[in-house]
């Protein structure tokens, strides 16, 4: 593993915004999302048959819309065939991502075993309900939930500690590099429209996905993309680690443009390589939007340096 970290972390005092930002993700989440939902795992729509059931319905659906409604669904949904059980298992999955079928799932008629159907109606109806309970699809972002605070207080929301730590050392080691080098105003602007960037490069991928996205990890690659920018010419350090062994981590000095093949052309592979719809849990398009956002920020700060330089010569 390699990471970037230009600066020395021990001098935390230098970087009140980085530590402030840092605290608040800890602080809402422990306050907010620890534990604090129950879990859908239980829902009749969520096993085995129950998926295949949904994904069965959920082609009839299909079939009843118009030739540009089906446009908009993946092109991978348009080749699926109801014959095919395990296809449809995979077609239950999507189904209950759909924002527009689960708002009308329960009022749909289907050719099937009755019985079956309408008990599949009121466990279709209970998962919508404790869906749109739960804390994180309030706090993060979706197609169904997409008010003007869902915008920023994704940016603070995480799923798990896990998701949670990842994300903070990230935060830290290179929300200290751009507030020394740019000050604290410039890492409050890019980590909060880069997290707007990032929210609408998510919801562009998505369509009408229901997945909830939370995480500041849009926002961190929209830093990562406007210090790669900002200090092209400087080689920084970074923290290897292969093992504990002795020789085996340490520091490296290497270029700051090693960190787009690092992260984010990893970011662009993933992206292309996940079938719409049916994300791995990484919202790689919310990253690349704050990447595009961090890039534009990197080069308008170049040059605004490079002009406040040239007026100072000048004088």
């Amino acid at each position: 593993m390699i990471v970037p970290c230009p600066e020395n972390l021990k001098e935390y005092q230098r970087f009140p915004l980085t530590v402030t930002l840092a605290l608040l993700n800890v602080f809402i989440f422990v306050l907010i999302f620890n534990g604090a939902s129950p879990s859908l795992d239980n829902n009749k729509v969520l096993q085995y048959e129950g998926m295949q059931l949904t994904g069965r319905l959920y082609y009839q659906y299909l079939q009843s819309l118009s030739p540009q409604e089906l446009q908009e669904r993946p092109e991978w949904v348009h080749r699926l065939r109801s014959a095919d059980a395990d296809q449809m298992g995979v077609l239950g999955g999507y189904a209950l991502r759909d924002a527009s079928f689960l708002e009308v799932a329960s009022a749909q008629t289907y050719k099937g075993d009755a019985v079956q159907i309408d008990a599949w109606k009121e466990n279709i109806e209970t998962f919508r309900k404790e869906y749109r309970s739960q804390l994180l699809f309030r706090f993060g972002l979706s197609s169904l939930e997409k008010g003007p605070l869902s915008w920023v207080t994704y940016q603070f929301s995480h799923s798990t500690w896990m998701h949670l730590l990842s994300n903070l050392m990230f935060l830290v080691v290179i929300g200290v590099a751009v507030e020394a080098l740019a000050g604290s105003g410039v890492l409050l602007i890019v980590y909060l429209v880069g997290g707007l960037a990032g929210g609408l490069g998510f919801l562009l991928s998505q369509g009408h996905g229901t997945v909830p996205m939370v995480g500041a990890s849009a926002s961190i690659s929209a830093l990562l993309a406007f210090y790669c920018v900002a200090q092209t010419k400087a080689r920084i350090r970074y923290v290897y680690f292969i093992s504990p062994i002795e020789g085996q981590y340490g520091f490296i000095f290497l270029p700051t443009l090693m960190i787009l093949p690092l992260f984010l052309v990893v970011d662009l592979a993933n992206l292309w390589a996940t079938p719409e719809g049916l994300g791995s849990g990484v919202a790689y398009a919310a990253h690349l939007g704050g990447s595009v956002f961090g890039l534009l920020g990197g080069l308008a700060y170049r040059y605004g340096a490079r002009s406040r330089s040239r007026t100072l010569t000048e004088t």
